[in-house]
Parts: structure tokens; sequence; C-alpha cells
């Protein structure tokens, strides 16, 4: 049994939300109307997980996530509307603690937060398994993060995908900081996100890595010391590689694993295109997505990479890999990024 609080200042939104994880096998055992509220509530029911909006009066959601993990700390779902403003405060509630997100429908109507119910269920339960305990907050910075070195020898055309989903965000943000320019790898990142938070995402790994990215074009190409960021709502594909450099497009086709972006699509059109070294990568995450794609860069020479379930937010995605996949390494996010640098380095000795 999952025990939620509901943290939101709009009557109909708390109610809603209340019935859509009362009808999911969730029980509901407190709604806050504001921030000091939800603090209170949090602290006297000691929930499961909490689902917290962003705008709400007396204390923010992002206030509310900061004490909470300064005192009681629980997994926490944010649920913010879907505006520019609202997007740069979600991804500081992640900075400050939070677990993962969901795009509010627009206005508080319930029949658009109903589309997503199966959704809201699943997110909700996945975050309540979260591991929160000792979690490390605060901004991923690439000034202060160990940038690996490499030698001039670093392997030709070397291309990396990251796939991540729950609690994935910090985690991306984090390998890629600690990637060492110099290997001039080409970088695909599939991150499970709505398309409204996709390009400032993206705009936080140009941000906060030595990497130049940003979110993926139809018909861009991807080269030496550049990453692109799938878009939300399109599979993002590798159709070709020519002169160093990949080309990559979208696809609206049906969702895999109940999810588009997915990154087994990405994964395996790698493995079909791409002639240069190969690495995949899955980290923390809900579902299965990235195994059979894992597969598919293992059968095409390529290697596989998995992170460890110590400190995986959810082993859900790793889990399967680990099971499913012959990895080559399997390791905590500390040392993801030194794992891709030596799994390239192999190839050049």
């Amino acid at each position: 049994m999952v025990d939620a609080v509901i943290a939101d200042d709009s009557a109909v939104m708390r109610e809603t939300l209340g019935k859509i994880l009362e009808d999911g096998g969730i029980t509901v055992v407190a709604r806050a109307k504001d921030g000091v509220e939800a603090v209170e509530l949090i602290e006297r029911h000691d929930p499961d997980v909490a689902t917290i909006d962003i705008q709400m009066p007396r204390l923010t959601g992002h206030e509310v996530i900061e004490q909470v993990m300064a005192e009681n700390p629980i997994p926490m779902l944010v649920i913010s509307s879907q505006t520019t403003r609202n997007a740069d405060a979600t991804f500081d509630a992640l900075d400050a603690g939070a677990v993962d997100f969901l795009a509010k429908p627009s206005g508080d109507g319930s029949v658009n937060i109903w589309s997503q119910q199966e959704t809201i269920v699943d997110r909700v339960r996945a975050v309540a398994e979260a591991d929160v305990a000792g979690m490390e907050t605060g901004r991923v910075s690439k000034d202060q993060s160990q940038t690996i070195s490499v030698s001039s020898e670093f392997p030709c055309d070397p291309t990396l995908v990251i796939g991540a989903s729950t609690g994935g965000p910090r985690v991306v943000e984090q390998v890629l900081s600690e990637l060492p320019q110099r290997a001039g790898l080409r970088v695909l990142v599939v991150q499970h996100m709505a398309d409204h938070y996709t390009e400032r995402f993206a705009k936080r790994l140009n941000e906060r890595t030595t990497y130049d990215f940003r979110q993926a074009r139809e018909g861009d190409t991807v080269g030496p010391g550049e990453g692109v960021l799938a878009k939300g709502g399109s599979h993002l594909l590798v159709t070709n590689e020519r002169n160093g450099r990949l080309t990559v497009s979208h696809d609206n086709g049906p969702k895999r694993h109940n999810v588009r972006p997915a990154i087994d699509v990405t994964m395996e059109t790698a493995a079909e295109t791409v002639t240069g070294n190969l690495t995949g990568v899955i980290l923390t995450g809900m579902g299965a997505d990235g195994a059979a794609g894992l597969a598919e860069i293992k059968d095409a020479g390529g290697k596989a990479i998995a992170q460890d379930e110590a400190t995986s937010r959810v082993y859900g995605m790793p889990k399967v890999a680990a099971e499913e996949v012959d990895l080559d390494m399997v390791l905590p996010k500390d040392r993801i990024a030194e794992g891709i640098t030596n799994a390239f380095r192999g190839w050049s000795a």
C-alpha cells in the first residue's frame, strides 16, 4: 500500500488528483492547500510519497521540497503547469531534491487530467519507491565537476547514447559534466520528458557541461564535442553518418514502452548506422526501455553500461538491462563518466 500527500492550491486539482490516485489503489492520507500546510502534513503523516505543486501560497513548492529534504526526506513528485517560468522552477525543484515531475494540464479542468490517469498513478508509484536517503542536492556545475583527463590518443568517431527516466536529469547532468571535451564524443541523450521541458533541459546541459548541447532538430547533425537531446513527444533516430557527423531525425510513430521518445529507438538506429566506436548507457528509471537497445549495441560490437542499484533513484530500467544484456560495466553514478571514458579507451589500446 502506498500512502500519499497531495499539495496544490487548487481545490479542483486536489480533489481530482485524490480521486485518480485512490482509483489507482493509492491511499491519499492528506491534502494541503498551501506550502506551510504541506510541510506540516508531510511531517505528521510521514507518507511514502508527496505530489507538490510549484506555485503555492506561503511556501512555494521549491521551498517545501528544500525544507522536507532537510528535515524529513521523502520521495516527492512535482506536478507543475507548462509555462516557461514553471519549467525553470521545476528543474530547480529537482536540484532541491524532488525525484521527478509531471506537466499539469492547462487549467484545472478535471477532463484533461483524467486523460493522464494511468501515467499519474504509475509515476507516483515509481517515485514512492525511490531511495532518497542521503541524496545529494544542489546544482550540478561544470566548474565544480571533476572532468576526466584524456590523452590525444583517444579513439576516433566515438558515439555515446545515454538513456534515462525517473530520477534521471540530475544524473545525466553529472555524467555529462564529467566527460572530457577533448575526447570529442558525439552524444545522444534520451530522457523521458514532456516536450515542454526538453528544450529547457537541453539548455541546462549546454550550460553545465563542456559539450555544445541543444534539443535535436529534424535533420540535425552531431559532430565531435556536440550533443543533442531527444525532443519530447518524438522518437530520435540516427539516420546517417558522414564525414564524422551523425544525422538525426524525428519519428512520431507509435510509442514504445508507453513512451515517446523511447531509448530503444535511438539505440537501435545508432547500432544500425554508426560505424565508429559506440557505447550505450542506461541510467535510473522505471520500466524496461533501453534493454533491447543496449542488446543491439552489443550485437553491433559496442559497449553497454548500466547504473547500479545503490545509486539509482528507481532501479527499473538498469535492473532489466542487467538481467537481459551482457553488460560490460555496472557502475555507481559517480563512476559512470569514468566507465564511459575507459570503454572508449579500450578501443585505442
